[in-house]
C-alpha cells in the first residue's frame, strides 16, 4: 500500500467520479476543477504530517427526520442525517479507494458487509444451510441475531486507531485518517433556533466514504476472537466450524453447545466493549433454539435475558424459519401481497405506458430481486403468476393488452419493451449462486460450507455430470438441491452447457471408476488438473512432466496420472476438451465473479428463449415494404426506437410505431365497429396500417414535405425511405450527431401525423417544427443534466441555422 500521499491523480478521479455520478455538483466541479485540484492535493497531502484541518471543515450539520407514527415531541423519534463539507467527504473518499483492495486480506470471508465482491445473500443462504444442518443431524443447536446498539456512533477512536496501526498501515496514512477525526463537531439545523455547535467524541462520521471501511476493520478483532474461541462452538463440518456471519453490526451466531457457548460470548462482548465502546443489546437480540430441550431454552433465557422465537428468526430483511420448508411461506407471500396493493394504488395514477414498465424495474422488481438472492428456496412459475398478472394489468391499466406479452418481456435490444419477467430473474439469480460456486472455495463461507455438506462430492464439479451420473445422495442440502434443479433447468431450455462440456470433472465421475476416490487423485488436482478441459496444454494433452513442473509429485502419482491417460485415450476426450465453452461456462471458469452478474445471466436467458420465436410484427412490416431486413439491421432500428428519446411520452411514439399499435379503418370493420375500411383520409382507398402511415397519397406529398425540410437543414438530398422515416433505420452516409438530429425531426414528424389521426387534415409543416422543438427542449434539459451541452450542441447546429435563416 502507498504511504497515503494522495497524489493528483487521485483527486481528478473522485472529481471525475463525482461529475458522473450527476450530483448537483457537477457543473460546479467540471468548471473549477482546473482551480480547485492544485489546492485540494495539497492540503491533502499536508495532513500526512502534523497538519492539521480546520475546525470548520470538520464542522457537520445534522438535519432531523421524523420517523413516521412516533411522538413527535420526543427526540429519540427523529432519525439523525449528517451532512459533511464536500471537501471532507473529497478525501474520505480516496482513503476509502486506497482501503478497498485490501479489505478482502484483512477481513475474514465471514464478513460481507462493504467488502469489494462480497453481498449480503452469502450470509442468509449460509444461515438457511445451517439450520437444515442442524435440523438433518438432530444437533442441539442456538441461531444468535446479536442488536448492536448504536454501532456506528459507539467506536472509540484511541480503539480504532490502534487498531490501524496494528494492521501495518503506513503512519502518514494513519495520520490523515486522525485528521479527520481531530475535534469534529456538529450542529443541528432548527427552523428558528440558533446552531450551538458541540464536539463529537467518538464514532465513525455519518455520511462519510470512510465510515464503513473505519467500522468493520474495528469489528474485525472481535468476530475472530469470536471464531478462534474454543469455548464458542460453531458448527463442525469437516476441516472447518461455521460459528459467526456478519454484514456490518448485523452479527448471527451459529452455536452447537449453546449454554456454555452464550457465558463466553457474553464476557467476551463484555471486555470487547469496555476496549472498543461496542454495545449489545441482549434485550433487543433474538435466539432460535434448534432441538433444544425444554429445559436448556428456559435455562439460556432466565440467564441470559434474550427474546426467545420458536418459529423464525429475522436477519438481514428476511426470516430463516426452523423448519425449512417454511422458508418461502414466510417470506414471500407478505411481499407479494404488498406489492398488488402498491400496484392497485398506482394503478389510476397519471402514469405513461413506458413509465409504469419503468416503476415495475425501478420499484417492483429490486423487491423480489431481494428474496430471490436472499432464500436458496423453490419457487415456481405457478408461484409467481399472480404477481406477474398484477404487474401486467398495471402496465395496462386493467384494459385489454395491447402488445403479445413475448414482446413484452423481451429485452429491448432484442426488440421487446424489456418488462422484466420474474420467474427468469428467479432463475438467473440462482444461477448467479451457481456461477460463484466456482469462484475460490477461501472466498466464500457459504460454499466451503455448502461443499463440506455435499462431501466428498463438490457442488460445482458434480453438476457438470450428467444427472443420472451424479454420486449426490438423496438427502442432499435443499439450497443445493435447488440450485442443482434450476441449472438442469436451464440446461434443457437454453443450452447452459454444451454436451459433453469440457467442464465435466475428471474426479468423482462415475465413468472413471478410480478416480471416485478422491484422496487418490488430490496430488494431481492440485497441479490443476480437474475438468476435461484441463488435460490439453498448449493444444497437446498434457504429460507427467508437465504436472511435475506445477507440483511436487510423488512417484506412485506417475501410476494414477497413467490410470487417467488410460481414460482420457479411450473415451476419446480430447476433443471435447477442444470444444469452445459458451457464456455460461466462461462466466463459471473466470478468476472472478463479474458484476452485474445476475443481469448478464436474465439477458443471456432472455435472447435465448426458445419460447419468443420470430416477432411477428417484424415479419409484417417485411410484407408491407416488401422487403427483408437482416438481424443486424433489425438490431439497428431496435436500438434507434430506443434511443429516440429521453422523453417518455415521445419515446412512446416510436416503440408504438414499431409495434404497429394504432387502429386502422380496416381493423375497426373487421371488428365491426365501423362499416367501411376505406381510409379517413377521403382517397377512396382501403385504410390499411402502412396505406394510412406511408402509401396514402395525401400522406405521400405530407413526406416529401418532410423530406424537403430535411434537405434544407442537411443541405443534401434526403429521400423518403419508409424504413427510415417511419422506423428510424440509419441513413447511410450520416454522421453520429446528423443521425440523431434526423432521428429527432423524424420523431416530431410521426408524431405530428399520429396527433391528427383521425382527422383527413394532415398536419402543416409549423406543427411539425415545434413538435421539433419539443424535442428540442427535452434533449437540452437533458444535456443540462447529464453536462453533455457540447455533444448537444453538436446534434443541433444544423437546426439552429435552419432556423436562422428561414425566420
Amino acid at each position: 500500500m502507498s504511504d497515503g500521499n494522495p497524489a493528483e491523480a487521485d483527486t481528478t478521479s473522485i472529481l471525475t467520479h463525482m461529475r458522473e455520478m450527476r450530483t448537483y455538483l457537477a457543473g460546479e466541479i467540471d468548471r473549477s476543477t482546473k482551480i480547485l485540484l492544485p489546492h485540494l492535493t495539497a492540503l491533502f497531502n499536508a495532513l500526512r504530517g502534523e497538519t492539521r484541518l480546520h475546525p470548520d471543515m470538520t464542522l457537520a450539520d445534522i438535519a432531523l427526520l421524523p420517523k413516521e407514527g412516533r411522538d413527535a415531541s420526543r427526540p429519540e423519534n427523529y432519525r439523525p442525517i449528517s451532512l459533511l463539507n464536500f471537501d471532507i467527504k473529497l478525501l474520505a473518499k480516496i482513503l476509502a479507494d486506497r482501503l478497498n483492495p485490501m479489505l478482502t486480506s484483512l477481513i475474514h470471508p465471514n464478513q460481507v458487509g462493504f467488502i469489494p465482491g462480497r453481498q449480503l445473500y452469502e450470509n442468509t443462504r449460509r444461515g438457511a444451510d445451517l439450520v437444515w444442518w442442524a435440523g438433518s443431524t438432530r444437533t442441539p443447536s442456538l441461531l444468535l441475531s446479536l442488536d448492536a446498539e448504536k454501532a456506528f456512533d459507539r467506536v472509540t477512536w484511541p480503539f480504532l486507531f490502534r487498531l490501524l496501526v496494528r494492521l501495518g498501515l503506513p503512519d502518514n496514512f494513519i495520520n490523515v485518517i486522525k485528521a479527520l477525526y481531530e475535534n469534529p463537531r456538529a450542529q443541528i439545523k432548527l427552523q428558528g433556533a440558533s446552531r450551538s455547535p458541540f464536539t463529537i467524541s467518538n464514532g465513525t462520521r455519518q455520511g462519510c466514504p470512510l465510515s464503513p471501511i473505519l467500522f468493520v476493520l474495528a469489528l474485525e478483532p472481535l468476530l475472530t476472537r469470536i471464531r478462534q474461541s474454543p469455548h464458542i462452538q460453531g458448527v463442525p463440518l469437516g476441516n472447518h466450524r461455521f460459528t459467526v456471519s456478519a454484514y456490518a453490526d448485523d452479527i448471527l451466531l451459529s452455536l452447537t453447545d449453546p449454554l456454555r457457548s452464550m457465558r463466553h460470548l457474553h464476557d467476551l462482548l463484555t471486555h470487547y466493549g469496555t476496549l472498543s465502546g461496542f454495545k449489545v443489546n441482549l434485550t433487543k437480540s433474538q435466539a432460535m433454539p434448534l432441538h433444544m430441550s425444554p429445559e436448556m431454552v428456559a435455562d439460556m433465557a432466565s440467564s441470559f435475558r434474550i427474546p426467545i422465537v420458536r418459529t423464525s428468526l429475522k436477519y438481514l430483511g428476511v426470516s430463516l424459519t426452523s423448519d425449512p420448508t417454511r422458508l418461502f411461506s414466510a417470506n414471500f407471500p407478505p411481499v407479494i401481497r404488498q406489492i398488488k396493493k402498491d400496484l392497485e394504488d398506482w394503478t389510476e395514477k397519471p402514469i405513461s405506458w413506458i413509465g409504469r414498465i419503468h416503476s415495475v424495474k425501478m420499484n417492483i422488481l429490486p423487491r423480489l430481486l431481494f428474496l430471490f438472492q436472499a432464500l436458496p428456496v423453490a419457487v415456481t412459475r405457478r408461484d409467481l403468476a399472480g404477481i406477474q398478472s398484477a404487474i401486467d394489468a398495471f402496465v395496462w391499466q386493467n384494459k385489454r393488452r395491447r402488445i403479445a406479452r413475448k414482446i413484452l418481456y423481451r429485452p429491448k435490444t432484442r426488440g421487446g419493451l424489456g418488462l422484466p419477467n420474474l420467474y427468469m430473474y428467479y432463475c438467473a439469480a440462482q444461477l448467479a449462486q451457481v456461477v460463484a460456486w466456482h469462484a475460490p472455495v477461501a472466498d466464500r463461507r457459504w460454499v466451503t460450507l455448502e461443499t463440506a455438506l455435499t462431501s466428498p462430492d463438490r457442488p460445482h464439479m458434480a453438476l457438470w455430470l450428467p444427472r443420472p451420473s451424479r454420486p449426490l445422495p438423496r438427502t442432499v442440502c435443499p439450497a443445493v438441491a435447488n440450485s442443482l434443479r434450476i441449472f438442469d433447468l436451464a440446461c434443457s431450455k437454453f443450452s447452459l452447457a454444451t454436451t459433453p462440456s469440457p467442464m465435466t470433472p475428471l474426479f468423482r465421475n462415475p465413468a472413471f471408476p478410480p478416480g471416485m476416490n478422491l484422496p487418490d487423485f488430490k496430488t494431481l488436482e492440485a497441479t490443476g488438473l480437474r475438468r476435461f478441459g484441463d488435460i490439453l496444454t498448449g493444444g497437446k494433452k498434457v504429460t507427467f512432466t508437465d504436472l511435475s513442473a506445477r507440483a511436487s509429485l510423488r512417484p506412485f502419482d506417475y501410476f494414477r496420472f497413467m490410470q487417467l491417460r488410460h481414460y482420457i485415450d479411450s473415451e476419446a476426450l480430447v476433443p471435447i476438451a477442444n470444444t469452445p465453452l459458451n457464456w455460461f461456462e466462461k462466466l463459471c471458469s473466470a478468476a472472478s465473479v463479474p458484476r452485474g452478474l445476475i443481469s448478464t445471466i436474465y439477458y443471456s436467458l432472455c435472447s435465448g428463449s426458445k419460447e419468443w420465436g420470430e416477432l411477428a410484427y417484424c415479419a409484417r412490416w417485411e410484407a408491407d415494404l416488401q422487403e427483408s431486413l437482416t438481424g443486424d439491421e433489425w438490431e439497428e432500428i431496435w436500438e434507434a426506437t430506443a434511443k429516440s428519446s429521453i422523453c417518455v411520452t415521445h419515446q412512446e411514439q416510436s416503440f408504438k410505431m414499431l409495434f404497429r399499435w394504432y387502429t386502422t379503418p380496416v381493423l375497426l370493420c373487421r371488428m365491426g365497429r365501423t362499416t367501411s375500411d376505406l381510409c379517413w383520409r377521403n382517397c377512396g382507398l382501403q385504410g390499411t396500417f402502412i396505406h394510412l402511415w406511408w402509401d396514402c397519397p395525401r400522406v405521400k406529398e405530407y413526406w416529401g414535405k418532410v423530406g424537403r425540410l430535411l434537405t434544407s437543414i442537411f443541405h443534401r438530398p434526403v429521400h423518403a425511405d419508409p424504413w427510415d422515416f417511419l422506423l428510424s433505420r440509419p441513413k447511410p452516409g450520416f454522421t453520429n450527431p446528423e443521425q440523431s438530429l434526423l432521428r429527432c425531426v423524424l420523431l416530431a414528424a410521426r408524431r405530428a401525423l399520429a396527433s391528427q389521426w383521425l382527422s383527413d387534415v394532415l398536419p402543416t409543416m409549423r406543427l411539425v417544427k415545434a413538435k421539433v422543438s419539443d424535442v428540442r427542449l427535452m434533449e437540452e434539459l437533458t444535456a443540462i443534466v447529464r453536462q453533455t451541452i457540447p455533444k448537444f450542441e453538436k446534434t443541433w447546429h444544423l437546426w439552429e441555422d435552419y432556423l436562422g435563416v428561414t425566420s
